[in-house]
């Protein structure tokens, strides 16, 4: 996607965080936004920040856990605007400490809005992205899709699946050829939005700025990359983990501070 004037993207999680900041930065670039969230009320902020300079907002409250809630808000959003360009799949949830102290509904709830969140509103609209001259899909990933985390087993393990998602996702499109739909996946280390309160970054591995990464991210769609990978060391995990044995590669991570960064974990505090 070269250009994105014009076009209608629908975030999820745009009430704060990295989707508020994603969709101001969109709008900036001239994009029409749809801002859902779990929290409605929230919106508010999210859409007036994008109107004061100019922009094009509109909010629908969603949970994307609901899949009937999913196919009421894409038929709500057709009826008051059209199909959707492009498809953010930001909303994401995480816990944190050790597996066993974490209570089970917490872990399915990660999955619930991780993965199955993720994958029931690419299901919905991803029709819109291959009826479009253009579309996109961005999903949010993480670093910790990458590699083990300790203390965020079912974190880590919902942005794996995010990952392979994606990728098979952007895959099957080529293969059916659908060329002018491309799939970014988006693989951040820790983000300073209050998400990862508490944590302590590895080594090397400065805390992002929101408004850091969303300028990444921008690029990444513009560019049609198939990742996006921040900080720089994060690019180098998929190298690191193939060429190193097992041992070895757990071992660095261990020294790099990866085994401990989450034991601090604190978090929103909130779903």
């Amino acid at each position: 996607m070269k250009d994105l004037r014009g076009k209608l993207v629908l975030v999820t999680g745009a009430a704060r965080g990295l989707g508020k900041n994603l969709a101001i930065r969109l709008a900036k670039e001239g994009a029409r936004i749809v801002a859902t969230d779990l929290r409605e009320s929230d919106l508010n902020e999210t859409a007036q920040a994008i109107r004061s300079t100019g922009g094009v907002a509109f909010t629908y409250g969603l949970d994307v856990t609901e899949p009937a809630a999913i196919e009421a808000t894409r038929t709500r959003i057709h009826d008051d605007l059209g199909r959707i360009d492009v498809l953010v799949n930001n909303a994401g949830v995480v816990f944190g400490g050790p597996f066993l102290d974490v209570p089970l509904e917490k872990h399915l709830l990660t999955y619930k809005v991780n993965t199955l969140g993720l994958v029931a509103m690419t299901h919905a609209f991803l029709p819109d992205l291959i009826a479009r001259s253009e579309g996109h899909l961005v999903n949010i990933a993480s670093a910790s899709g990458l590699l083990g985390l300790v203390n965020g087993a079912t974190y880590a393990s919902s942005k794996w699946s995010v990952i392979g998602f994606s990728d098979s996702i952007r895959l099957e499109l080529e293969e059916q050829r659908y060329p002018h739909v491309g799939v970014t996946t988006v693989c951040p280390s820790y983000i300073s939005t209050g998400m990862f309160s508490g944590v302590k970054t590895p080594f090397l591995t400065p805390m992002l700025t929101p408004e850091g990464l969303v300028d990444k991210i921008t690029k990444g769609i513009l560019g049609n990359k198939p990742m996006v990978l921040e900080p720089p060391l994060v690019k180098a995990l998929p190298v690191m983990k193939g060429l190193l044995p097992a041992r070895m590669f757990e071992y660095l991570a261990d020294r790099f501070g990866v085994s401990s960064s989450m034991k601090q974990w604190r978090g929103h505090g909130d779903r």
